[in-house]
C-alpha cells in the first residue's frame, strides 16, 4: 500500500468521510472514496462493532411462558397454484382454524394445539 493509501486509512480510523480526507490531503473526493473502498473502510458501519445480541433467561420453568395464537384459513378444494387453473370460484364461508402455541422461556419446551377458535 503506496504511503498515500496509508494517510487516507488513518484519516478513516479517526471517522472522517471522503470529503473531509480529500480536502485535507488535497485529493479528489473520486481517489479517496476508491482508496477507502480497496481497504474495505468505505462504509462507517464497519467501524463500529455489532451490538451483542441481547438474551434472556427465566431461572427456573414455568416463570414466564410466551403465548401465540396464529388464525388460518380453511379450504375444502385444491387451490389454483395446484390446478394450474386460474382463481374462478373461491372457498367461501369455509372457516378458521387457530393455532395455539405456548413456550416455556427458560427449557424452550414448546406445546402447540390447533382449536376450532382463539379463546383459551
Amino acid at each position: 500500500m503506496a504511503g498515500w493509501q496509508n494517510l487516507i486509512v488513518r484519516l478513516r480510523h479517526l471517522r472522517l468521510t471522503a470529503d473531509e480526507i480529500g480536502e485535507v490531503l488535497g485529493f479528489p473526493r473520486s481517489i479517496v472514496a476508491h482508496a477507502l473502498k480497496a481497504c474495505g473502510l468505505n462504509r462507517l458501519s464497519r467501524f463500529t462493532p455489532p451490538e451483542p445480541i441481547r438474551r434472556y433467561e427465566r431461572d427456573t420453568p414455568g416463570d414466564l411462558l410466551h403465548l401465540d395464537i396464529k388464525k388460518l384459513g380453511r379450504f375444502n378444494k385444491t387451490g389454483h397454484r395446484v390446478t394450474g387453473h386460474h382463481r374462478r370460484k373461491r372457498s367461501r364461508s369455509v372457516g378458521y382454524d387457530y393455532v395455539h402455541l405456548a413456550i416455556d422461556d427458560h427449557s424452550r419446551v414448546a406445546y402447540v394445539e390447533v382449536l376450532p377458535d382463539e379463546r383459551g
